[in-house]
């Protein structure tokens, strides 16, 4: 038999503490992915286009945030259950910790799906893949055509620092 040298809760204490965040890729019939413009910038880069998202709460499923942070970000609301595209982990960076980032396919959006944005964003938009180059910043697009790859083939992926 084998007894722990500290009791459990001194030594789930002395493990890593990680960030979990999950965003969707929701696209139009025409294919048109939206996107959300930060209203603020966070800690370590300028406020950007992002895939509606976000962290966790205590005790949520990445799948759970994925839904939850899409219907506070744009009132729209996803099935719970999503097909997920891309597991990112992230090292700590920024005075963030490190974070493991999901993103799931929340499939077409139905006709007429309207938007109605929380205070976090200023500006939505719907644009072709291939549009949104321009606008996001250059450590997003590693990360975004990886997104992007994996609803195309079907096949999730694992991402080290959004490659």
């Amino acid at each position: 038999m084998t007894t722990l040298a500290m009791p459990p809760d001194e030594f789930a204490a002395t493990l890593p503490k990680h960030v979990v965040s999950a965003a969707v890729l929701l696209a139009d019939r025409a294919g048109r992915i939206l996107m959300l413009h930060q209203a603020h910038a966070y800690p370590g880069h300028p406020a950007w286009w992002q895939l509606p998202g976000g962290l966790a709460d205590h005790g949520e499923r990445p799948s759970e945030t994925a839904v939850r942070e899409t219907r506070e970000e744009t009132g729209i609301a996803l099935p719970a259950a999503l097909p997920l595209l891309v597991v990112d982990h992230r090292v700590p960076a920024d005075d963030w910790p490190p974070v493991i980032d999901f993103c799931f396919d929340a499939g077409p959006a139905g006709d007429g799906v309207a938007v109605v944005l929380s205070a976090e964003h200023d500006e939505f938009a719907w644009r072709a893949p291939e549009q949104w180059r321009p606008y996001l910043q250059p450590e997003q697009r590693p990360w975004f055509a990886a997104v992007l790859r994996a609803r195309a083939d079907g096949a999730a992926r694992y991402l080290q620092n959004g490659r």
